[in-house]
């Protein structure tokens, strides 16, 4: 009896490609994940592993400031709702609104990055070179706060230390008892400045029209007429010589808020006089800087990150941690150690906090502070690994600035954005993807109302990042972006044979304009172009008639192009998009394949 097979012949195997992962240029392109890149650009992956070409972005005002980097971009929002814009270009500052052009409202700043914050209801500017304060209105002089050093005075001296001397000012005052008999009071510094002498007695204004003499070598106070007695009743107000004290705050070029649990003062480092010192200001008062409020950390400062209630010092060699305490007193101090003593910052605008880990650029690559309850050198995460052979081949790494926006940790530099999404975790990469952008000339970034912008390192311009939703997406400036995403090397877990590619299967997000160039490559050759797909989704905000389509339908566009690459080892696709205004979404990939011989 003949018996005969039914079944039908068995389909040539079908290799998958979704979801898609981010790039990875660690390893050689035929050892990554299946779903990874060694080469990808101005490409990214959306919440469920589709391909997305970036969109582009906008100038916000028509006409560039002049040549040079915008050096720092600020919202101050006051109390009552005001919202002004304000941008750093040169030694100006200028308020821009809406698409017009920037208005100069302060023509004196040093040309540095400049560096912005908000406290009580005024906004203050670093330069470099001075604590500037606007209201919103006026740049006014800052009135420093004036100290009492020292409470409960005899006459003769001794007394209760009280407050700091301030950094930024030259007065101070000092409070006496006065006893009904001692005519001569001794102030606690000699050498003081004898035409500013000012004195209260029981709360009133004594003139200096000879009611009292001042002796600056002796540092005492003569009255004619012995002040009542009293408890703290006699108030002296006196100056110091002018001295370069104020420049201590005044060349720091970075802060950041701390006190503990709350935002209560301000802390300053990035003086270059003192590279490894930092400031703190008074309780909710940026006029006061005492003149023992500052901590040395025996290496350059880079930066500020907060983590749960403790300030992260980035330095050049390491982390320190600062908290918050109550001293027996009932005075504040703020403690310091070491956390981490290998792993430094390099690029002081690269810090930012990712899901309250604070990130930033060290030589070695970004790396991810994890844990500060103990001083381990294993509390930081290396998370840049996949693309560290890229980027730390830039130049001027220690200019790298960075943004947290949308789940993505931004950090550019030479026009290259290197975007770490920490939403795309996975069992082979638990900190996230990695992507590369280009033709992005960042000086510094600001997220605004879920937008975010950017300034140009190289003239006095300032963009918006388009959304998917806007007209016309894809396109920098009117200038096309050139998308490019690379597969793997495939061998289709056969190392040792060949194979024939006959097929490939892919699908396209349906947009209102988009397309893709296919290419492949493989041990034998490189192809020319394989197929160029084109698709359209009508789309009143985006219609183009040179390219005007009728379809309405919102479906995928399932595509196969015939291949027929015989006798392969190694076989690599390749998706490209370099058309003005066109979009890329990849939702999957098939390819199909048969054995041939074994190699020889």
């Amino acid at each position: 009896m003949i018996q005969f097979n039914t079944q039908a012949p068995a389909e040539p195997p079908l290799l998958r490609i979704e979801p898609f992962k981010g790039m990875n240029v660690g390893v050689t392109p035929t050892q990554i994940d299946q779903s990874q890149s060694p080469e990808m650009l101005n490409m990214n992956i959306d919440e469920r592993g589709a391909l997305n070409k970036r969109t582009g972005y906008e100038r916000v005002f028509p006409t560039s400031l002049g040549s040079g980097p915008v050096n720092g971009l600020y919202e101050f929002v006051k109390t009552d709702g005001t919202a002004i814009f304000l941008m750093a270009h040169g030694t100006k500052l200028y308020k821009q609104s809406g698409n017009n052009q920037p208005i100069v409202i302060y023509d004196k700043l040093a040309n540095n990055r400049v560096d912005f914050f908000t406290m009580n209801d005024k906004c203050y500017v670093l330069d470099g070179k001075d604590l500037l304060q606007y209201d919103g209105t006026n740049f006014l002089p800052i009135d420093p706060y004036i100290p009492t050093m020292f409470i409960s005075k005899d006459p003769t001296g001794g007394g209760t230390f009280h407050e700091d001397f301030n950094l930024l000012g030259t007065d101070f005052r000092e409070s006496f008892s006065g006893n009904g008999e001692d005519k001569r009071f001794f102030l606690s510094q000699k050498g003081l400045v004898s035409e500013y002498i000012r004195v209260q007695v029981d709360g009133k204004n004594i003139p200096d029209t000879g009611a009292f003499n001042y002796n600056p070598g002796q540092g005492f106070i003569d009255f004619n007429t012995a002040p009542p007695k009293g408890t703290n009743n006699v108030i002296i107000t006196a100056r110091k010589p002018a001295t370069d004290m104020p420049n201590k705050i005044k060349k720091c070029r970075f802060h950041t808020f701390f006190g503990g649990a709350n935002d209560s003062r301000v802390f300053l480092a990035g003086n270059p006089d003192m590279p490894d010192v930092m400031f703190r200001s008074g309780l909710y008062d940026v006029t006061y800087w005492p003149e023992n409020g500052f901590y040395k950390s025996k290496e350059k400062i880079m930066g500020f990150a907060k983590q749960y209630d403790s300030l992260i010092v980035e330095r050049t060699g390491g982390k320190h941690q600062v908290t918050y305490q109550i001293d027996s007193d009932g005075y504040p101090t703020f403690p310091s150690k070491p956390l981490n003593d290998t792993i430094g910052t390099m690029a002081g605008q690269s810090i930012q906090i990712v899901e309250n880990n604070p990130v930033s650029l060290s030589k070695d690559g970004v790396f991810m502070l994890t844990s500060s309850t103990v001083r381990d050198e294993r509390n930081v995460s290396h998370i840049s690994a996949n693309i560290d052979d890229r980027l730390l081949k830039e130049p001027n790494l220690d200019r790298a600035v960075s943004v947290d926006f949308d789940k993505k940790y931004w950090l550019a530099l030479n026009g290259n954005v290197y975007m770490f999404d920490y939403a795309q975790r996975s069992e082979t990469n638990p900190y996230g993807e990695w992507f590369i952008y280009d033709n992005i000339p960042a000086s510094c970034f600001l997220e605004l109302n879920g937008q975010l912008y950017f300034g140009s390192s190289k003239e006095g311009l300032l963009y918006r990042f388009k959304k998917h939703s806007d007209p016309r997406p894809y396109n920098d400036d009117g200038q096309a972006i050139k998308a490019v995403w690379k597969s793997k090397y495939f061998t289709f877990g056969a190392d040792e044979r060949k194979k024939m590619i006959s097929k490939v299967f892919y699908s396209l997000k349906p947009m209102g304009r988009g397309g893709a160039d296919i290419y492949y490559r493989s041990d034998k050759k490189t192809s020319n172009l394989l197929k160029s797909t084109k698709i359209g989704v009508l789309d009143f905000n985006n219609i183009d008639f040179r390219n005007f389509s009728f379809v309405f339908a919102s479906f995928p566009a399932e595509k196969a192009i015939k291949v027929k690459a015989k006798k392969v080892t190694h076989f690599q696709l390749i998706f490209e998009n370099n058309y003005l205004d066109e979009g890329l979404g990849i939702l999957s990939l098939g390819i199909k394949y048969s054995y041939q011989s074994e190699v020889k």
